[in-house]
């Protein structure tokens, strides 16, 4: 599994429960990225979708109202998505919010990271992995500019991914 994530200087990924700015070469990567692929999140970030399931993915909801759903396969629990997940051969990313990230970074191998350069108000918050020894930086890219802000793509790896 791998993280996907757009967050500011201080961590900050959302505000009531929308993205902190729109940035369209992170919403190109985005979809580069995941396209193909398959997604998983919670049903407050799936809802925040303008579309909805996100097409040419395979889209997957941890929810505790899974019938609230019908048109994606839904998780009643972290744990039933790991078991899930445990027999998975696709690329899975995980794409949000704040409680399903904290809940798999543990299980992800990589964090594909969007460092926005400005502190906005936020309150939802990625973990600061700069600061977690199990993470560490693979890669990064020069510095752009897209809708007024300045970003940098981060590559991060988990030197101790925790088994599933």
């Amino acid at each position: 599994m791998k993280i996907i994530v757009a967050a500011d200087n201080k961590w900050g990924i959302g505000k009531d429960n929308n993205l902190l700015a729109r940035l369209p070469e992170d919403m190109k990567r985005f979809r580069e990225i995941t396209t193909g692929n398959t997604i998983v999140m919670g049903s407050r970030t799936y809802m925040s979708f303008p579309r909805r399931p996100l097409p040419d993915r395979v889209n997957l909801v941890i929810t505790s109202k899974p019938s609230l759903y019908p048109e994606v396969r839904c998780f009643e629990s972290i744990d039933a998505f790991l078991a899930f997940a445990k027999e998975c051969d696709e690329e899975i990313y995980v794409c949000g919010g704040g409680m399903v990230y904290r809940e798999l970074l543990p299980y992800c191998e990589k964090a594909v990271v969007t460092r926005v350069l400005h502190d906005f108000e936020a309150d939802t918050f990625f973990p600061n992995l700069d600061e977690d020894k199990d993470w560490e930086i693979a890669g990064m890219s020069e510095i752009a500019e897209t809708n007024g802000f300045n970003i940098q793509f981060v590559d991060y790896v988990n030197k101790n991914v925790k088994s599933i």
